[in-house]
């Protein structure tokens, strides 16, 4: 560990508690990022964030600024819906590399649902026996064309559950109609008509690939197999976006296939929500520089709420200076903390999460929180930290490279050949609980328990004094020319919070 009064030099952002590994929400984000449900709007009982702190400045070198004012405003509103343990963000890296192409990325939205197998977005709530959770893909569409009235059509892009959703949504014609374009990724369900591309890799759920068919006629579909990619990278890598990008534009290459700056203040928005079984979280949020010192926060930027469906937002930060973002649950008690590597561009697709529990209002809130967080250590003395990759999981076997404080925790049992013959890791580790499981003091590392996409592996990080400690990590093969990512954290104990660790 380092030193507790050595610059922190990343950006911090809360995720009111928990992680997401591809958590899903209960509603579905509106035009401008937020849900579906709102016009969006700033953050409640908050004020602005004009009130930025001259303290920390940014050290992003921008050779390129692709500034959000100069978006193309004549391409299409695009739809997200996510997958089963995951939300919007599932798809916020491919979000950042259109808008470094010149997408408007505020057109860019996700639609947020109980992904527990509860809510079924994708069906009309016209039918004579409405179906939980119906309507919200139709909803977010209506409304994407509202704010945008120069269109009829979105592209809509679906990911595992989300694609079953969507081919529902696609099976009625009067619905149909309103998508120019449909994105499968990883998923085997009917298209009917629409122009469909189909992604999907030999590393996928169980290393077979699925893809999307047409009954009606199958030159519609488009597949395209990669070979390294695993479930979630399918829907976020480098590769999967210029598909996406060449899919979208005429066979068009994209310009940049890394993620460029944005402007000097760049705008983030999204949804505050427990995890995967998305209820609104409410709680206070507060926004700080990041402190000179481990386990103190730097000036404040400012202090709001989430609005009832748990929408934040628009929030003006500084690009490339690094922040904490603080999480409050819906009794204002603090949760958590999550840093991230630094944004360079703006951000609609924020999620921040909340551990589910069996009082959250969902019915399956209970299970997801006894199958995760009720699972990860809590002890005054060690960290408990949950890291994650916005490019797809961690690929041990594929030469990702996991290091904290310099040690490597990626093993073949917790993120490679042997961990994967673990059904719940059959799809990659999307997530990962680092934790001194055993309260030894020691990181025994190997694999300690797993839920749906998620390792939990004995990593030791002492917290018996406030000190800092660094998390380094390399992507692979599945994005051999992402840049190598560094994150710095205070050594919260987990006896009082969950720290968030998100690589984008």
């Amino acid at each position: 560990m380092r030193s507790s009064k050595q610059l922190v030099w990343v950006i911090v952002a809360l995720s009111a508690g928990l992680w997401g590994c591809g958590s899903d929400s209960k509603s579905s984000s509106g035009p401008n990022g937020g849900n579906a449900a709102t016009d969006g709007g700033g953050v409640a009982d908050g004020g602005d964030a004009g009130g930025l702190a001259t303290g920390v400045a940014s050290t992003l070198k921008c050779d390129v600024v692709v500034s959000d004012k100069d978006c193309d405003k004549t391409k299409r509103p695009i739809v997200f819906v996510h997958g089963t343990y995951a939300e919007g963000d599932t798809f916020a890296r491919v979000a950042s590399l259109l808008g470094s192409n010149g997408y408007c990325q505020d057109r860019i939205i996700g639609v947020e649902y109980n992904s527990i197998f509860v809510d079924n977005p994708g069906n009309s709530c016209s039918d004579a026996s409405p179906k939980v959770g119906c309507g919200k893909i139709d909803a977010a569409i209506k409304q994407i064309l509202a704010a945008n009235p120069g269109f009829t059509q979105v592209d809509l892009a679906g990911h595992s559950q989300g694609t079953s959703h969507c081919g529902t949504y696609l099976s009625v014609p009067s619905q149909a109609a309103k998508v120019a374009h449909y994105i499968n990724l990883s998923g085997a369900h009917d298209v009917k008509d629409v122009e469909t591309l189909s992604l999907s890799s030999m590393h996928d759920l169980g290393n077979t690939p699925h893809h999307a068919t047409s009954s009606t006629d199958p030159t519609k579909v488009k597949t395209v197999t990669f070979t390294d990619e695993d479930h979630f990278a399918v829907a976020d890598s480098k590769r999967s976006f210029i598909e996406i990008y060449k899919f979208l534009n005429g066979g068009k290459a994209p310009k940049y296939d890394e993620v460029q700056c944005g402007d000097e203040m760049i705008t983030v928005e999204g949804i505050s929500e427990t995890f995967a079984d998305n209820q609104p979280i409410t709680g206070k949020l507060e926004i700080h520089e990041v402190g000179t010192e481990a386990r103190k926060l730097g000036t404040a930027v400012t202090v709001g709420k989430s609005d009832a469906p748990g929408h934040f937002g628009p929030l003006q930060l500084k690009r490339g200076v690094p922040y904490v973002f603080s999480g409050y649950d819906n009794n204002n008690k603090l949760v958590g903390y999550a840093y991230y590597t630094p944004f360079v561009r703006s951000n609609y697709l924020m999620r921040l999460l909340a551990p589910a529990s069996k009082s959250d209002g969902t019915a399956v809130g209970g299970l997801v929180a006894m199958q995760t967080t009720d699972k990860a250590t809590r002890d005054a003395k060690s960290v408990t930290a949950v890291v994650r990759w916005t490019g797809g999981g961690f690929r041990q076997d594929l030469g990702a490279s996991l290091k904290v404080d310099g040690k490597e925790v990626l093993t073949s049992a917790n993120a490679g050949v042997e961990g994967y013959k673990t059904m719940n890791l059959s799809g990659g580790v999307a997530a990962m609980f680092l934790e001194d499981k055993n309260k030894n003091g020691k990181s025994d590392l190997g694999l300690v328990d797993n839920a749906t996409f998620i390792a939990f592996s004995d990593v030791a990080m002492d917290a018996t004094k406030p000190a800092l400690i660094d998390f380094d990590f390399i992507a692979g093969s599945e994005d051999s020319a992402a840049a190598p990512g560094k994150i710095t954290i205070s050594n919260w104990p987990s006896s009082d919070v969950l720290v968030n660790v998100y690589f984008q």
